[in-house]
């Protein structure tokens, strides 16, 4: 199987994990607040750190396809959201709106790896939930087009 072959099936099958996520989050987000058992906080704040790893999962295999080295250190997850959204990145097209939706779910998800799940309350874990489905639909579309944008001839695609 070619790199680009790789690529593709790499991306689709993260990009299916999130709209599973997506899915899960729908299913909770609707569940109404009288009806909320007590773990419920824990999975939804789960269900949104996972769509963070899914994120950057993407973000991973698109710099191992281009040869870029993965950024290492504290500041690695900014370092791959902050290139994913440049000028020149897969998600430049991105509304400001969604790019700073990002950055809150980059934000709560370095909350929930170094905190205890059960110590979420609904209030934080909310808007990141209700706002998922719309968040992996539109990732999804930035995804695609630049999978489309890949050039078959080099191997590489936009950076």
């Amino acid at each position: 199987m070619s790199n680009q072959a790789n690529i593709r099936e790499e991306i689709h099958f993260e990009l299916e994990q999130l709209r599973q996520v997506a899915d899960l989050a729908s299913e909770l987000s609707s569940v109404l607040p009288e009806q909320r058992r007590p773990w419920d906080v824990a999975a939804a704040a789960k269900i949104v750190a996972d769509f963070s790893v899914g994120f950057e999962n993407m973000c991973r295999r698109r710099y191992r396809y281009l040869g870029k080295p993965l950024p290492e250190g504290p500041d690695s997850h900014s370092v791959m959201l902050n290139d994913f959204v440049a000028v020149h990145g897969p998600g430049s097209s991105l509304a400001p709106e969604l790019k700073e939706r990002l950055r809150k779910y980059l934000r709560f998800r370095h909350r929930f790896v170094h905190s205890y799940g059960l110590r979420m309350r609904w209030e934080i874990v909310d808007e990141p939930l209700r706002l998922l489905p719309d968040t992996v639909s539109q990732l999804s579309k930035v995804w695609e087009a630049w999978l489309e944008s890949l050039s078959p001839e080099q191997g590489g695609g936009q950076l």
